[in-house]
């Protein structure tokens, strides 16, 4: 089983509990090889190692091939293209497995690895909240959050060259999402939403995904499960920071996550114009 991350200095403490919960949970089975393949930028070789003693199993580390500065985006970090490029940092041929750094697995992920994806090039499960690049639009919109990848039709039809491609001619709010909606429409594989649950109440999650704000690692109270597995990794020292994470700017800035959205489309589409009036 292959695993698939990216994550920057910012999501260290992220990254650390979804490895100890992979660790705990990725397979039940000692007779499945696991290898994980993470993608990182500005972590330095100590703070590896330690976060190599969160997890039994091997880390690869790839160092992020900053190749993306061309493509369009309104703001934020660019580390999330990494999953344009599934084969480019990890060499899978098969199938693969990726998963956010703001996720803990729960459960076994051997359905996922041996799911049938028949002709799909991609399963993921649908995104709560719709399409964000198009709040009327009603077709079928996943998350990136988790995914698996038919690697051998991944390259067979070259979709990394035309998701590049397309994330290059368009302003996606919600960068590799939009592009990977946009290249994959109606060709994917749709889980259920134990495998990528915001619901961090629902007990049948297998994969739970904190997708709001704050994040764990941000929060003064952070969830529970997510702190349970930090406590078990050599950054549960760190937890201590969380609780001091309060204040007039973590306020302003968990209001301004909330309205952000509703802020982002019109910008979306009036900077999409821009650009491609000056192409």
């Amino acid at each position: 089983m292959h695993i698939f991350v990216a994550s920057d200095r910012n999501h260290i403490l992220g990254l650390a509990a979804l490895l100890k919960s992979l660790d705990i949970n990725v397979s039940k089975s000692a007779d499945i090889d696991v290898k994980i393949s993470v993608v990182s930028v500005g972590i330095d070789a100590q703070q590896k190692q330690r976060l190599q003693d969160c997890c039994k199993y091997q880390i690869e580390w790839q160092e992020f091939q900053s190749n993306y500065d061309e493509l369009l985006s309104l703001f934020g970090s660019k580390l999330s293209y990494v999953k344009l490029e599934p084969g480019k940092y990890t060499k899978a041929t098969e199938r693969l497995i990726w998963l956010d750094s703001d996720t803990i697995v729960l459960g076994s992920l051997e359905p996922l690895w041996n799911l049938d994806l028949g002709t799909m090039p991609v399963a993921a499960s649908a995104n709560v909240w719709g399409n964000p690049n198009n709040s009327q639009d009603r077709n079928p919109y996943f998350n990136t959050g988790v995914l698996v990848y038919n690697m051998k039709l991944w390259e067979q039809e070259q979709l990394s060259e035309k998701l590049l491609q397309n994330a290059d001619s368009n302003l996606w709010g919600d960068h590799d999402q939009g592009a990977l909606n946009s290249v994959l429409a109606g060709r994917w594989k749709q889980l259920d939403r134990i495998w990528n649950n915001d619901k961090t109440d629902d007990m049948s999650t297998k994969v739970m995904h904190f997708m709001s704000q704050p994040k764990p690692w941000e929060s003064s109270a952070p969830n529970q499960l997510w702190l349970d597995m930090l406590s078990l990794t050599p950054f549960k020292d760190e937890q201590k920071s969380l609780q001091n994470n309060s204040g007039w700017l973590s306020f302003f800035k968990q209001k301004y996550t909330r309205i952000e959205p509703w802020l982002r489309e019109p910008a979306i589409k009036f900077k999409s114009y821009v650009q491609k009036q000056k192409r």
